[in-house]
């Protein structure tokens, strides 16, 4: 058994089917997304499906499609537009094509705390409103979203305590703009890859270091071909559950609330999980060879400001209205 899931079985239960259930579903839904086995996505999708399957007495089906089998995350948001999937965890920066503000869900230095990013989403004027957007434009429904983790940068051969530290090294980067703005204010070379093909180009050279949360490193085992781990803590990540509408108006009332019960329930599970394995693998990342560098209050600082600098020069008035990403850094006093 993984540490992970050694870790996870002391926090949540596995669902158990009820007896008495239909043999055949009413509604099959598809849900397809790209993390693997020991993300705490990965866990909170598969308690999702769990709970579904409790709520419905059995009416609703929840079948998987994980690890990028059915591709990336770009070409699994172009497949729930679609109706290929009905459901998939489509990250925030990527919802920013239909609603531009969503951006900042995921934007460098943006939040001071997980209880500040929070506020953003579930603010009427802010997240709701972003949500009612991209019902109206996208046709997609957020029925939950959870915080996935703070993301810290990794790197093969370099030591990190400054921008300039990372001048010239290629980070893999998730290609969307927010991102990219992120990674170059760090001081890096975004390059971007997609998140199945990670693993190969770390190894293969192709880029230098990633960042991603704690949890999310583990679980891809980036241990085998990174050594350092700089507790940059840039940028605070989210997922939403997300699924398609007319797949959402095709079910019935009843339906709707058990997913909509079991989406907030794997919200718990995800933010419970991302929280406990932060805390506690640091270590098995040592003991796997990482070597991990805590940065002062004033290097953490020099990273805030030129990622800070560069994010408001490339969306600000532009890309967002005026003042949004003051108006978001303020709400956390």
């Amino acid at each position: 058994m993984t540490v992970t899931r050694r870790l996870f079985a002391g926090l949540v239960a596995a669902s158990i089917a009820l007896p008495g259930l239909a043999s055949a579903a009413d509604t099959t839904l598809r849900f397809a997304h790209v993390v693997r086995d020991g993300d705490p996505a990965f866990i909170a999708a598969e308690a999702f499906a769990e709970k579904v399957a409790e709520l419905s007495e059995g009416r609703v089906e929840v079948k998987m499609f994980p690890a990028g089998q059915l591709g990336g995350n770009r070409k699994l948001f172009t497949q729930i537009q679609s109706g290929a999937v009905d459901m998939t965890y489509t990250p925030f920066n990527m919802l920013a094509d239909i609603v531009p503000e969503f951006a900042t869900i995921t934007g460098g230095y943006m939040f001071e705390s997980q209880a500040h990013q929070r506020a953003v989403l579930d603010s009427p004027d802010m997240g709701g409103a972003w949500s009612e957007t991209l019902l109206e434009k996208g046709g997609l429904r957020i029925l939950s979203s959870f915080f996935y983790g703070t993301r810290n940068v990794t790197t093969k051969e370099t030591p990190v305590r400054s921008p300039a530290d990372l001048a010239g090294l290629k980070l893999r980067a998730v290609p969307n703009a927010m991102s990219l703005a992120t990674v170059t204010g760090l001081g890096a070379a975004p390059t971007p890859v997609a998140w199945p093909e990670t693993f190969q180009a770390l190894r293969q050279g192709i880029v230098d270091g990633q960042e991603n949360p704690i949890p999310v490193l583990h679980a891809a085992k980036f241990y085998e071909v990174q050594k350092y781990l700089i507790k940059t803590g840039h940028q605070m990540s989210a997922l939403p559950f997300l699924i398609r509408e007319s797949t959402w108006q095709g079910m019935s009332v009843e339906d709707q609330a058990a997913v909509m019960e079991a989406a907030l329930h794997g919200q718990a599970v995800a933010e419970e999980t991302m929280v406990t394995f932060t805390e506690t693998l640091e270590s098995d990342l040592v003991a796997r060879g990482m070597e991990i560098i805590e940065l002062t209050d004033e290097e953490i600082d020099v990273f805030r400001t030129a990622v800070r600098e560069k994010v408001a020069a490339d969306f600000d008035g532009s890309v967002l209205p005026a003042g949004l990403i003051d108006q978001i850094h303020n709400m956390a006093q």
